[in-house]
């Protein structure tokens, strides 16, 4: 009975182990964040203006980011994060509710692969080197260096590759599901390849977007770009050629862009500062640059103050403003400078 009795506890035992071990393996991890931020603009473009907006530094959002072991390797992965105008309580990318990231994904030993609606490669790595982080007083919010693809791409499957040493690679394909015409009609293709060690990193990304329709024609891009961390300030630069970059046929619209910049930390605070320029071949008065300065005051470890002065010189076939992460500058007519000064609060949560 004694023997009988010790094995049966030593079952119970086992299943209450399994049982505990399964539901372990089982949790889903989910992570709520967000990012409140809001800004005073002094700005002028066609006419001088003062507004109250939101996304200046960062984008306002709301984000559900979950993951969940499920055996052999694998993780199931998703994400949920809407845009919110802080300043209205709007929607932002153009009132879609979860319209800056939602995609589900694998990863495992053959790398990560997700589906949804997810950022380019080409956004991806000018955010990363951008001096500006494609906020306020960027060239690439400002449109001065642009996206072949955009910021997302709907309908996408994207798959980061296993890391190689210090070099990390990722494609992206974005099913255009036209209605009209050809059934490739505005897909969209990226690829990126990055190496970071040490001080360095140094990336080489591609885009491919489709056509519009069957009259015009695919816009391509490549880009470089990198930082290097000296310590007393990290240095950031970038060259993109674009070739179509309307999409319209026999249009004289292929670019030439350049954009660089430092970080110099203040103690705690950091201070950015940034230039842009861009032109279209063979099309005068196509030149546009921009020069940025920005003051970034670290309230507390999630909580900055800042302040970023930006003014753009357009040329007589331009008229590029002092656009945000997600707030916009001054209108302004082609051949028309603009300027900005924005002090705002980022919160992130």
């Amino acid at each position: 009975m004694k023997r009988l009795a010790f094995h049966s506890c030593a079952i119970a035992g086992a299943i209450a182990s399994l049982a505990a071990a399964s539901v372990a393996h089982a949790e889903t991890n989910v992570t709520i964040y967000g990012v409140a931020d809001v800004y005073v603009a002094f700005q002028k473009g066609d006419k001088s203006e003062t507004k109250v907006d939101s996304g200046g530094l960062s984008g306002s959002r709301l984000g559900f980011s979950a993951s969940q072991d499920i055996g052999n390797g694998l993780k199931v992965l998703g994400k949920f994060e809407a845009g919110v105008a802080a300043d209205s309580g709007d929607s932002t990318q153009g009132g879609k509710t979860w319209g800056r990231q939602t995609w589900v994904g694998l990863s495992g030993n053959f790398g990560t692969v997700t589906a949804g609606r997810q950022y380019t490669p080409t956004f991806v790595a000018i955010d990363n080197d951008d001096p500006f982080e494609t906020g306020a007083g960027s060239a690439a919010s400002s449109g001065i260096v642009s996206i072949v693809g955009g910021s997302r791409a709907n309908n996408s499957i994207a798959w980061e590759l296993p890391k190689f040493g210090a070099v990390t690679a990722n494609l992206m394909y974005g099913a255009g599901e036209s209605t009209t015409g050809s059934r490739g009609n505005n897909s969209f293709f990226g690829a990126s390849a990055r190496y970071a060690e040490g001080p360095l990193g140094i990336g080489l990304t591609v885009g491919r977007q489709n056509r519009a329709d069957d009259a015009g024609v695919a816009a391509t891009s490549v880009l470089l770009a990198g930082t290097y961390d000296f310590g007393a300030a990290s240095l950031h630069a970038g060259v993109q050629a674009v070739r179509n970059s309307t999409r319209a046929a026999d249009t004289d619209d292929n670019r030439t862009e350049f954009f660089a910049g430092v970080h110099v930390p203040v103690g705690s605070d950091k201070i950015w500062a940034g230039v842009g320029t861009s032109k279209v071949s063979n099309v005068s008065g196509s030149r546009a640059t921009q020069v940025s300065l920005g003051y970034l005051h670290s309230l507390y470890k999630n909580t900055t103050l800042y302040g970023v002065v930006t003014s753009i010189q357009n040329g007589a076939a331009t008229a590029y403003t002092t656009d945000t992460a997600t707030g916009s500058g001054a209108a302004v007519s082609a051949d028309k400078n603009a300027s900005a000064l924005q002090v705002g609060i980022r919160y992130r949560f």
